[in-house]
């Protein structure tokens, strides 16, 4: 019998690791932080050993990590400028707030000038001095005393709201050079962006015309299906007893669960790829960047790039039961991190070497592929 593959001996002690339930007893995290560092260096070293036509796989994989990683940092800067544009819509309504309060006050400053000019042509202190009724002389210093307090307040609170006004134009200021510093990064990563998949669809380009005819695309096939089969026997061992927490059992969802992404199926399960070799789930036509969300609960036990599906997530739904979903642009998850039915774990990309955008999806049981029609909500 030939030994497994390094890798794969690799990836299983990974998963014993991520999934044991001394995962986040002291020391392990950093066991499993050395373990992940030892992965990508046999990886590296994997990847230096190929054949020619590996060698350009090698290189499609790293073209294609480094485009998510660029949409990533889009999605990013998108976010920052979406909450930047709301925060500025805030201090925008509070300075106009402020600016009709400001006039307001002035006017009520400017009116108490002109009173207290009048009054001090009256000469207060002589009226004062003046009055014989002990009555009337203490109605009329309770009225002077309230007069400067009146005054005082208004003037007290006519300064506050011009410091106050004066220190959301000085954010809103700050925060219009940071937006506009946010949106020349975002130009400048688009633009980063259209070299990559430029660079990407020339590889793609090269890597056809290598594979021109029908035995190669075969083998070539063949090979991405067998190391899938290969990650989803290292997964099932370690995850076959993994209790899956306040969710009702998958096996309970049949026909009800919710569709992975919006979209047609180009291919469905059990239909012909190619003269010998068959679909073993669902490619599902949809638009780009589209949010591919989770079918059901469950826990994330693979978030990675893999030969022939592209960034690929696998999530782990309990009771040996498997969902995947492959050839995205960018994932959201990463391993061991939980998700709930319909949460967003990525977007649709064509990752992989795919021509045009599409989710392949799969559902697994004890390793092996099930039609997902048997298990998806028919579509109206």
């Amino acid at each position: 019998m030939p030994k497994p593959p390094i890798w794969l001996i690799a990836l299983s002690i990974f998963t014993a690791l991520a999934f044991s339930p001394p995962l986040f007893a002291k020391g392990e995290q950093a066991k499993l932080n050395a373990l992940s560092n030892d992965i990508s260096q046999l990886q590296k070293k994997l990847r230096v050993t190929r054949t020619k036509h590996d060698k350009s796989a090698a290189h499609l994989r790293e073209i294609e990590l480094k485009t998510a990683e660029t949409r990533r940092r889009v999605l990013g800067l998108d976010k920052d400028i979406r909450l930047l544009g709301k925060e500025l819509s805030k201090l925008y309504a509070q300075k106009e707030q402020l600016d009709g309060q400001r006039r307001r006050q002035a006017g009520q400053v400017a009116q108490e000038l002109s009173a207290a000019y009048r009054l001090g042509r009256e000469e207060p202190l002589k009226v004062l001095l003046n009055m014989e009724n002990p009555e009337e002389l203490g109605r009329t210093l309770k009225y002077y005393e309230y007069i400067v307090k009146a005054r005082s307040k208004i003037l007290e609170d006519y300064q506050n709201t011009i410091r106050e006004l004066d220190d959301v134009e000085q954010t809103l200021l700050s925060k219009q050079n940071i937006l506009s510093n946010k949106r020349t990064e975002l130009q400048a990563i688009h633009q980063t962006l259209k070299v990559e998949i430029k660079q990407r669809n020339a590889l793609l380009k090269n890597s056809r015309k290598q594979i021109n005819n029908e035995k190669s695309q075969i083998t070539k096939l063949n090979l991405e299906r067998q190391q899938l089969e290969s990650i989803i026997q290292a997964l099932q061992v370690h995850v076959q007893n993994l209790n899956i927490p306040d969710s009702q059992p998958f096996s309970q969802r049949r026909g009800k669960l919710p569709w992975p992404v919006k979209g047609r199926v180009g291919h469905s399960f059990g239909s012909a790829r190619g003269s010998h070799l068959k679909w073993h789930g669902w490619l599902l036509n949809a638009r780009n960047a589209s949010p591919v969300k989770a079918i059901h609960h469950g826990r994330v036990v693979f978030s990675d790039y893999l030969r022939g599906q592209g960034l690929l997530v696998i999530v782990d739904h309990g009771d040996n039961y498997l969902s995947l979903y492959a050839h995205n642009q960018v994932l959201l998850k990463e391993t061991g991190e939980w998700v709930q039915p319909g949460e967003v774990i990525a977007k649709v990309g064509n990752t992989g070497g795919l021509e045009r955008s599409a989710l392949y999806f799969e559902i697994r049981r004890k390793g092996k592929a099930v039609d997902p029609k048997r298990w998806l909500k028919p579509r109206a």
